[in-house]
């Protein structure tokens, strides 16, 4: 679903920096010791995976791990409330037929689930859940998750730069008029553009992130479109708490912070915010294992 999906995929636990790596370190009389900060992209696509021993190495030599939400220790009964809509409205509710209709056959013919079952879901997680069934799952899980599937066995410190509701609140701050809104118009992008194009776009945004070309994934990921209050309670308004929670765990242990790339870059992002508070941040260079 177009430009409004590829978004979700970078930032959704994920775009991109504005250097030349998405592997960052951080040093600073007011941190322990060297630290990293790596950008993610929330997918199952096993190039994304094939990080040389760089990250590697950088991964192992702190003892700390954090990411955007500490993923295994969120409460599934309130994951699940969260994700549902309230006063007793539903998506037949919220949208016109007309719109229903259309969402209803585009949501089966991506997840292959009846939207019925979904009917009280926020369409901003319907967005979601028809970008992940689309997507290659060559790995178990996504990138996010693989490194904190790592730390636990390593035994390292596990922590989230910010909470459960942080990112819910940001969501709910885009009023489900909005959201729908934007839900409609990605599916009606999709199905003018044919699928062959969406899947082109979604290439192209993965030789970005592959290639560190991330000038032209930035360019790919705006979207005037969209309402303006979606970049910045989804992506801005975050990225001077994940920054402090950073830095007051880095003073006690050293730590690899991976958090959707769309976070890192420009003047609000968590890499200026670092800098604004006398860090230096700069861009580790590493390449990917050929097959």
């Amino acid at each position: 679903m177009k430009k409004i999906f590829l978004l979700l995929a970078l930032v959704l636990a994920a775009s991109f920096c504005f250097s030349q790596s998405i592997l960052w370190k951080v040093t600073g009389k007011k941190i322990k010791s060297p630290s990293y900060l790596y950008g993610t992209i929330h997918i199952q696509d096993k190039r994304v995976f094939a990080f040389d021993n760089t990250v590697t190495d950088a991964f192992n030599s702190c003892d700390a791990f954090a990411m955007e939400i500490l993923m295994d220790e969120i409460d599934p009964k309130e994951s699940q409330e969260a994700t549902l809509m309230k006063d007793g409205k539903t998506l037949k509710t919220i949208m016109s037929a007309e719109d229903y209709k259309l969402l209803d056959s585009a949501f089966t013919a991506a997840t292959g689930a009846s939207l019925l079952l979904y009917n009280k879901m926020k369409p901003f997680f319907i967005s979601s859940a028809m970008m992940q069934a689309g997507m290659k799952q060559d790995m178990e899980t996504a990138l996010d998750l693989y490194f904190l599937q790592n730390a636990r066995k390593a035994g390292k410190s596990c922590y989230g730069v910010e909470k459960f509701m942080d990112q819910i609140n940001a969501i709910d701050a885009i009023s489900l008029e909005d959201q729908v809104k934007m839900l409609i118009d990605g599916i009606k992008d999709t199905t003018s553009d044919g699928d062959n194009k969406e899947e082109q776009q979604f290439a192209d945004l993965l030789d970005a992130y592959l290639t560190f070309n991330l000038d032209k994934a930035l360019e790919m990921s705006s979207d005037p479109s969209l309402p303006a209050e979606f970049n910045q309670a989804f992506l801005i308004n975050r990225n001077s708490g994940m920054a402090k929670n950073f830095l007051k765990i880095a003073k006690k242990q050293s730590l690899f912070c991976a958090v959707g790339a769309a976070h890192l870059p420009g003047e609000q992002g968590v890499i200026n915010h670092l800098r604004k508070a006398g860090l230096t941040v700069e861009p580790v260079v590493f390449k990917w294992k050929e097959e």
